[in-house]
């Protein structure tokens, strides 16, 4: 395997972990993990967890001392597509990918000693919050530690120094907490603001990522569904007009993908922020696309409780809105464009 599925050239590291990561994926994740968490109303699985942690993907980006490997961030970007195409209903993103990273690089030392092993093992969730940009937390009813980070800096708080409360969402396995804390609680870990905006940068473009993943599947699924789906004796996928559609999808999801790509190789850049914006805005016009021609080609059964679309329908829902919509990152990049025009 040379290139990943948005046709991005892959190093070796990045192969043999996307690799070893689709192979776990195809035997443990899936349409019927989702209903058996559905059916379970949790959308976290431990053991899912800690097949993911044995593989070392919850360490990858984490130093040996902490029980890591210390990999470039790069190397987890097809892992993210990954998991986005498998709809995966767990915290990696805030977990492995902002969490750790943040905490090595701005905690205290008996702060990281107490939490990255955790991390890195797989014995602790994490959940992230970035005040008035992100009211709301994953999984934070489940989390053992939340970071809150804003313009004061980052707050850790310990499970039991906050509450969560569930919110009505359209994907119950993507479940969404409105957090609370007393202003006397926890521990300030970084008071840098540059710190939380490192964080929300990481996360913007892991969330790009994982969105692409879940068009990739969006794609895939219609395109294999028009071929055997039969209208006026033909395949539907025959006609002209079908494949413009598809041939249309494909081409803002290989986009997306190569920006969000991008978006990862360098978090800690001077233009780190400009590439994840510009990756979320592309993934979330891609997700647009892939998710009103899946439901239109897919006819009456796309929107029925029975079909697994529905997961990756409101997976992409979510996922549109996390950490930004499209419309916010772009109105974000009109205002850097502007601000640098009138610098001139």
């Amino acid at each position: 395997m040379t290139t990943s599925a948005m046709n991005v050239p892959l190093d070796e590291e990045q192969r043999e972990l996307l690799k070893a990561t689709r192979r776990l994926l195809e035997e443990h994740a899936g349409e019927d993990h989702l209903r058996r968490r559905l059916d379970a109303d949790a959308a976290h699985d431990a053991k899912l967890w800690g097949r993911l942690s044995d593989l070392g993907l919850t360490s990858v980006l984490l130093d040996e001392r902490w029980g890591g490997v210390g990999l470039a961030e790069h190397v987890l970007a097809p892992v993210l597509h990954a998991l986005g195409e498998f709809a995966v209903p767990e915290p990696f993103l805030e977990t492995a990918v902002v969490a750790g990273p943040l905490i090595q690089e701005a905690a205290p030392e008996d702060f990281a000693a107490a939490w990255l092993p955790r991390i890195a093992s797989g014995d602790a969730l994490v959940a992230v919050s970035f005040g008035e940009r992100t009211p709301v937390a994953l999984e934070a009813g489940q989390a053992d530690l939340l970071l809150v980070c804003d313009s004061g800096g980052v707050r850790a708080l310990e499970k039991g120094a906050f509450t969560a409360e569930r919110q009505e969402a359209v994907d119950p396995l993507y479940p969404l907490h409105r957090v609370a804390w007393d202003a006397a609680d926890g521990r300030v870990i970084s008071r840098d603001p540059a710190v939380a905006e490192r964080a929300w940068t990481r996360a913007v473009a892991g969330a790009a990522c994982l969105l692409t993943g879940v068009s990739r599947h969006l794609l895939d699924v219609t395109v294999d569904y028009v071929k055997v789906r039969r209208q006026f004796g033909r395949p539907v996928g025959s006609f002209q007009a079908v494949k413009h559609k598809l041939a249309n999808v494909a081409t803002v999801v290989d986009l997306a993908g190569a920006a969000s790509m991008v978006a990862f190789r360098d978090t800690d850049a001077p233009d780190a922020a400009v590439r994840a914006a510009v990756a979320k805005a592309y993934a979330g016009e891609a997700a647009r696309s892939a998710d009103t021609e899946a439901l239109q080609l897919h006819g009456g059964i796309g929107f029925t409780w029975e079909y697994g679309l529905q997961f990756w329908l409101k997976r992409s829902m979510s996922l549109s809105v996390a950490f930004g919509t499209a419309r916010e990152h772009r109105r974000t990049l009109a205002e850097m464009v502007l601000a640098r025009a009138g610098g001139r």
